[in-house]
């Protein structure tokens, strides 16, 4: 029989314990050198991952790798001067104005900013993802620009004549849109071309002879009034306009469309303005490829063609603009346009707004339009409505998603657009800017412009620094004695092939498609039967190009597991590296992608101190629950904290938060011991069914009535804010006593008239048995009157009676 002591044990767990330690961190660390060691170049080494270092010594004769971790180079022999490092992160805001609306009675737009920040300066590293905070405000007050674009056909001739009629409700429309606006006037036509217009010269001359009336020669377009404060202008302009004729019911809409948008200087468009294009028409329109039927064959060319007459000079040289032409130039120059057209064309017109929808609106106009008026007022409230943000970032590598609460606060929604957006709301808005990977390993810079897609004048400027390269590779070394002989050069301690060279000498010419044996033991993996390029990429001059999903020296390696949080390769920086087909998680990550973080704190409820209040796991951040209460129902919320027979604790903490939002004390953050809760307002918002969301009811007096406040809670998601907080509904009543009183007097009431209404039945009932007794009765009476008067058929009279006959004679005396 053999005795262990309880020392002995523990000793023995320790020494594993140990053990099973030390070969972990032996496995961490041949990792680590792994995702370093196969790179042969400085930019490509610091990309691989954060702690892959670079010996940029030339004299370096090692035979450690130069891209390898810090310990091995100094090791090594390599200089501290000599290592390349990653950079240190960027991150500064450059300019950050408050948001600020137009004064009334002032003209000084400049001062305006619907955007906050202007500018931020940033750095990326591959894998990286950067958050950027903005927020969105429209200004009150800010300038319309409103280019009248009318159809001067002989059908719209009334429709000019209403607008004149107009002359004292029109400003008064436009000053409750907003005290700073501008008018101006174009009309438009038809291309004076055949087959569009009557070729025979007196029929040019006046297209109304039909009509036997006087009118102006057919012009493509012309532009009568710049935009002017001067309403009086406007009217005269309008008024002074002359009709024209054609002879198909398509117009020239497109032509006018574009010389509106390009021919700024001479419209007057303002360079901080909302501009609006309110084109009215009784016709279709024209479109590219119809000019080539006249002989206008060259293809629109997008620029201002106006003479000093303000016609459309080159109308019978350039054919019609297409819609896609015309989007660009819309978005180009942030002018909407609304259309308002007869009910005949209507179905026209929204073809052409589903093509244009970011830019256009669509109102049907009366013949003899009497509701323009309405249809302008109603356009522009739907233009200014909608806020939709874009970005250049197409033009490098950086790409960037958008989330927005769209004024409503609370949960973000990946999405550039919001619509219902009234003035004064604010939008908070996430730029994520991510670099997936480095188009190339030299250090550059890129500048995105983020701004709103209708107006295009504030914008939100992103200077963002992609650091894919050393700083060696700027660093002149011709003081260096190695020569690299014929194409190479050197960089950064090694020499590199030219532009245009490949192979382990440089003596691969790139456009040389043959490929030699030794080139191509080059590309098999040394002591593997495995095809060239493990069989999923291309030898050239002796290096693999790997097929899309595989890397490595060899093609070997496949490509590590995306996160589906954020969509990076081992969840991104910070979290892992990719070491050939696995990902090496940091400390304090897990999982195939990293994507499971190993802290307990988002499983804490704030001012608890228990994790998921004792009650479950935490797993990847994320509490499971396990225990079950008394009566057998399980344990429910973000923390456990709640049950079916259970008082939720978080919503008595809450409720104190709420009831102060409520009292204004605390409008927007409240602080209870220290933990800072925010309280917002979504009533009537359907409440979210999601996992981290748990509702709650306060209870509370007011006015005489008794309140119930629906809210739901969820864990902080901004910076210093721990709980957040929705209101989602409100309903109120009379209080229990008053309900109760109601209930009872409710009760009563119906109980009598419960009585009343069977008294009645009864009553009517007995009324009618006795009305129906009565009839009876009648009715054997006068049957027994017929009986005693010998009225019964059955009865024969015992008395006989005899008459003489006329004819007989009759004693007169008798």
């Amino acid at each position: 029989m053999f005795i262990i002591s309880t020392s002995a044990v523990t000793k023995f767990v320790f020494i594993v314990f140990l053990c099973e330690y030390v070969v972990a961190q032996a496995q961490q660390q041949l990792q680590n050198k792994l995702a370093c060691i196969e790179h042969e170049e400085c930019g490509a080494c610091l990309s691989a991952a954060s702690h892959c270092r670079w010996c940029a010594d030339p004299y370096y004769k090692s035979a450690v790798p130069r891209c390898n971790d810090d310990e091995s180079l100094v090791s090594a022999g390599c200089s501290q001067a000599s290592i390349q490092r990653p950079e240190p992160p960027v991150w500064s805001v450059v300019e950050n104005k408050t948001l600020q609306d137009l004064q009334p009675g002032s003209h000084e737009v400049d001062n305006v900013v619907q955007i906050q920040p202007q500018r931020v300066h940033l750095s990326l590293k591959p894998r990286e993802t950067k958050k950027i905070s903005f927020s969105y405000r429209p200004a009150k007050n800010y300038p319309l620009d409103l280019y009248y674009l009318m159809d001067l056909t002989w059908s719209m001739k009334d429709d000019k004549e209403t607008l004149v009629s107009l002359r004292d409700d029109l400003p008064v429309m436009l000053q409750n849109l907003t005290d700073n606006f501008k008018l101006g006037f174009g009309s438009f036509a038809e291309k004076p071309l055949m087959p569009f217009i009557s070729m025979d010269p007196r029929r040019k001359a006046n297209p109304c002879a039909v009509e036997e009336e006087a009118c102006e020669a057919t012009y493509s377009y012309r532009h009568h009034l710049s935009l002017t404060n001067q309403v009086t202008d406007f009217i005269q302009n309008v008024n002074r306009s002359s009709v024209t004729a054609n002879l198909d019911n398509a117009e020239a809409q497109l032509d006018a469309l574009v010389q509106v948008v390009t021919c700024g200087d001479r419209i007057g468009w303002s360079q901080h303005s909302r501009k609006i294009v309110v084109m009215l028409s009784d016709g279709s329109m024209h479109t590219a490829g119809d000019g080539l039927l006249g002989g206008a064959t060259r293809k629109n060319d997008e620029n201002c063609h106006l003479d000093e007459n303000g016609y459309y000079s080159e109308a019978d040289i350039y054919d019609y603009p297409s819609v896609a032409q015309v989007y660009r130039l819309l978005d180009k120059h942030k002018v909407n346009v609304i259309f308002a057209v007869t009910e005949g064309v209507k179905d026209h017109y929204d073809s052409l707004h589903k093509l244009l929808e970011d830019f256009t609106y669509v109102a049907k106009l009366e013949s003899d339009s009497s509701n323009v008026l309405k249809l302008v007022k109603t356009g522009y409230e739907d233009v200014v409505s909608v806020v939709d943000f874009d970005d250049n970032s197409s033009k490098g590598p950086v790409k960037i998603k958008y989330f927005t609460d769209c004024g409503k606060g609370g949960q973000m929604m990946e999405t550039t657009r919001c619509t219902g957006v009234e003035f004064g709301m604010t939008l908070n808005y996430e730029a994520h800017v991510t670099l997936d990977a480095c188009p190339e390993f030299k250090r550059s810079k890129q500048v995105i412009t983020i701004s709103e897609s209708q107006l295009g004048q504030d914008s939100l400027s992103l200077e963002v620094d992609i650091q894919c390269g050393c700083s060696c590779q700027e660093e002149s070394q011709s003081n260096v004695s190695i020569t690299c002989g014929a194409n190479k050069h050197l960089v950064c301690g090694v020499c590199l092939c030219n532009k245009g060279w490949s192979g382990p000498d440089c003596d691969c010419s790139i456009e040389d498609e043959a490929a030699s044996a030794a080139l191509e033991a080059q590309c098999r993996q040394p002591n593997a039967t495995r095809a060239i390029c493990s069989g999923v990429g291309d030898c050239l001059c002796g290096r693999c190009e790997c097929d899309r999903g595989y890397n490595g020296r060899f093609c070997q390696c496949k490509t590590c597991e995306i996160s589906l949080e954020n969509g990076m390769e081992c969840g991104g920086v910070g979290r892992g590296t990719c070491v050939c087909g696995e990902c090496v998680c940091a400390q304090g990550w897990s999982g195939p992608a990293c994507e499971c973080t190993q802290r307990n704190d988002t499983c804490i409820a704030p001012g608890h101190g228990d994790v998921c209040s004792g009650r479950g796991e935490c797993e990847c951040g994320v509490c499971k629950c396990s225990m079950a209460d008394e009566d057998g129902g399980r344990y429910t919320g973000a923390y456990c904290e709640t049950c079916p027979t259970c008082e939720n604790p978080l919503c008595a903490t809450a409720q104190l938060c709420v009831a102060c939002h409520l009292n204004s004390s605390c409008t927007d953050l409240c602080t209870i011991g220290n933990i800072n809760y925010t309280v917002i307002e979504r009533l009537n918002d359907p409440v979210l069914d999601s996992a981290d969301e748990n509702s709650c009811i306060l209870r509370r007096e007011e006015d005489d009535l008794e309140c119930d406040y629906k809210f739901t809670y969820t864990a902080g998601t901004r910076a210093m804010v721990a709980m957040e907080i929705a209101i989602r509904n409100k309903q109120c009543g009379q209080p229990t006593s008053a309900r109760i009183m109601t209930s009872a007097f409710v009760i009563m009431a119906c109980v009598i008239a419960a009585g009343i209404v069977v008294i009645l039945v009864v009553k009517s009932a007995q009324i009618v048995s006795d009305r129906r007794a009565y009839a009876k009765f009648e009715q054997e009476a006068q049957q027994s009157m017929k009986q005693s008067h010998g009225l019964n058929p059955l009865y024969i009279s015992p008395i006989s009676e005899f008459r003489l006959p006329d004819s007989y004679p009759r004693d007169e005396n008798l």
